[in-house]
């Protein structure tokens, strides 16, 4: 019977579990309860240990799904970045763009502005040295005025003078 039962390769899991039973029932009943009890703590054991692993398995796959719900939002997110960055890119061409022309538009009438105020400095400058000239002769007047005025008081003074 030993040899059945040491023969691991030839029998499959069923008949090992039969030539077992029997060798129990052959080698007593203190033998019996022995047994009966090892594969109640064995079972209870495995029982437990299924039980860790599935509320690992439960943990595993709640955060999983957690993961999913949470990265496929961002994977379609990033789907529209690079669209996004090209219509980004787009228009900042275009304001560069459009800040060239304007650029362009305020250096042409900067020029154009100048040009039309040229004749009009010139004709500033003109109407200045005018103004200057005018101030020159009408202080060249008035210091006239004032010498004449000197003689007419000297003049009055010596009638006055020899009337007495």
């Amino acid at each position: 019977m030993d040899n059945d039962i040491d023969d691991d390769g030839e029998h499959g899991g069923l008949v090992k579990k039969i030539l077992e039973t029997k060798k129990e029932l052959e080698g007593g009943s203190q033998t019996v309860q022995k047994k009966d009890e090892k594969p109640v703590v064995m079972d209870a054991a495995r029982r437990k240990e299924r039980q860790l692993v599935t509320r690992e398995i439960e943990k595993l796959r709640s955060s999983i799904q957690t993961l999913t719900r949470s990265a496929n939002p961002l994977g379609k997110i990033m789907d529209y970045v690079q669209e996004d960055m090209d219509s980004m890119q787009k228009e900042l061409e275009m304001w560069k763009k459009e800040n060239k022309q304007h650029e362009l538009a305020i250096k042409r009438e900067e020029s154009v502005t100048e040009e039309a105020l040229e004749p009009l400095k010139s004709q500033l400058a003109e109407l200045d040295q005018a103004i200057a000239d005018q101030l020159d002769l009408i202080s060249a007047v008035k210091a006239n005025v004032l010498r004449n005025d000197d003689k007419i008081q000297k003049m009055l003074s010596s009638i006055t003078f020899s009337s007495r």
